[in-house]
């Protein structure tokens, strides 16, 4: 982009006159101040390609795991290190169950009684270790808890908050004690409202639909929804295989309908692609990777752009994307809207380091919080074999009309290979449909290839 010095901030670059030089020194004065401000203009520019580029990094890594210290195995110290090493990742999150029963069901090599909702000292190590291992720039070791259980309303992720969600003050399946009383008085290692990912959403048929994520504990789903959109930034769309004992396997489970479920019901969230590893398998168990666009690889940064829901899901383990709407990053919110009917500038950048030939589809799905539960494909377009360099290209013909409330890119690659972005939203979030009552269950099912421990 070309540099236009008068846009940059610095007053057009403009340096008042200064008062009194003599006519012998005029010139020697004119020639400094000319010097001055081609200085002014040249780090006026150098300040603004920095900032331009500071939010194109891409850090992959893994938000799901677990050790013995709750239904898994191996220590905290094994697997930040078997993700650093091994499986190369940029980031890990031991995401420990917070209840006493998560070894209820677990097979007997995971089956020890350690467990952080028993012994709080085990989650005190466990931040010490995380400590340890994180590493500005090289890897940050992010830990957390998974609580509640599916039968009582599925899992949450809560990261990095410095105490354990202690069951005498949220029973177990008690969302909204979560939400209202507990997460506000109990801010992560940054001092902001923590982060919270949804998981696997609708995991199995047997389950109470209703109780899921604690829709049963608010008065409206408006009121659910409300205190969700707190806290809640990411949702799992990939997942597993949690209880494979090697590595290599391809994700076993699909949450495509309920990512597109609750981004019609106007919750603003990022899809993510973990493992929920019970072995130590850490990040190498598939190569599903949860993509975090950020300007640094530290943990602040990382928990800041979690926040902001600049994240993606991929099943290719290095692929990088980045995708900007009218300048603003996928997982923002424009608002005001743009103009009815007015072209969007669609800009992304793709690129896979150990695929340089491979070609790509690019769906632009667009659907309407609160009015439709499921959004649609309403273009495609082709990325020929050789195309995706990682340089700026544009998406043209797309517009906005309204009641497309949001759109987000899902990237199809020639080997098979899918990644999802965030979705990028306009206008305010629209005021959820009235009634207490749940949404309906997604007619398709999420793909998974093993049974699940019930308990879990």
């Amino acid at each position: 982009m070309p540099f236009a010095c008068a846009s940059s901030g610095f007053a057009d670059c403009q340096i008042r006159k200064l008062p009194g030089p003599t006519p012998c020194l005029a010139g020697a004065a004119r020639s400094k101040i000319a010097l001055m401000k081609r200085i002014l203009c040249i780090l006026a520019f150098l300040a603004l390609a920095t900032a331009a580029t500071a939010e194109e990094h891409v850090y992959f890594g893994n938000l799901h795991s677990h050790t013995s210290y709750s239904d898994g195995s191996g220590t905290p110290e094994e697997a930040y290190r078997h993700a650093r090493d091994v499986a190369k990742l940029d980031f890990l999150a031991i995401t420990e169950h917070n209840h006493a029963q998560a070894e209820d069901q677990a097979s007997p090599d995971r089956k020890d009684g350690i467990l952080i909702a028993k012994d709080h000292s085990l989650y005190e190590d466990l931040k010490k270790t995380a400590a340890r291992f994180n590493k500005d720039g090289e890897f940050i070791a992010i830990y957390g808890q998974e609580v509640s259980s599916i039968a009582k309303g599925n899992h949450m992720n809560v990261f990095e908050v410095a105490n354990v969600v202690d069951e005498k003050a949220v029973p177990n399946g008690r969302f909204d004690l979560l939400f209202k009383a507990w997460l506000p008085g109990h801010p992560d290692s940054t001092g902001q409202p923590p982060v919270v990912q949804l998981n696997h959403p609708y995991f199995r048929s047997t389950d109470h639909y209703w109780l899921e994520y604690g829709q049963d504990d608010f008065p409206s789903r408006e009121d659910w929804l409300k205190a969700l959109e707190s806290n809640v930034r990411t949702i799992e769309l990939r997942n597993g295989p949690a209880m494979a004992r090697d590595s290599g396997h391809k994700p076993e489970e699909f949450f495509e309908p309920q990512f597109l479920k609750f981004l019609g019901m106007g919750l603003r969230v990022a899809p993510s692609a973990d493992q929920d590893n019970h072995y130590k398998t850490w990040g190498t168990v598939t190569d599903a990777r949860t993509g975090i666009v950020a300007d640094a690889l530290t943990k602040p940064k990382l928990l800041e752009a979690l926040r902001q829901r600049h994240v993606y899901a991929t099943d290719d383990k290095d692929l990088q994307m980045v995708f900007k709407v009218d300048g603003h990053l996928a997982g923002d919110a424009i608002d005001p809207a743009p103009a009815a009917k007015s072209a969007l500038d669609i800009q992304y950048r793709l690129s896979d380091v150990d695929e340089p030939n491979a070609s790509y589809k690019i769906q632009v799905w667009s659907g309407s919080c609160g009015l439709s539960p499921v959004a649609g494909v309403v273009q495609e377009f082709p990325v020929a074999a050789g195309e995706a360099t990682g340089q700026w290209k544009r998406l043209s013909g797309i517009r906005y009309f309204p009641g497309y409330a949001y759109i987000f890119f899902k990237v199809l690659q020639s080997d098979g290979d899918r990644a999802w972005s965030a979705a990028v939203w306009f206008g305010p979030r629209p005021t959820a449909p009235a009634g207490a009552g749940p949404e309906p269950q997604p007619k398709t099912k999420p793909k998974r290839h093993r049974k699940r421990a019930a308990h879990r």
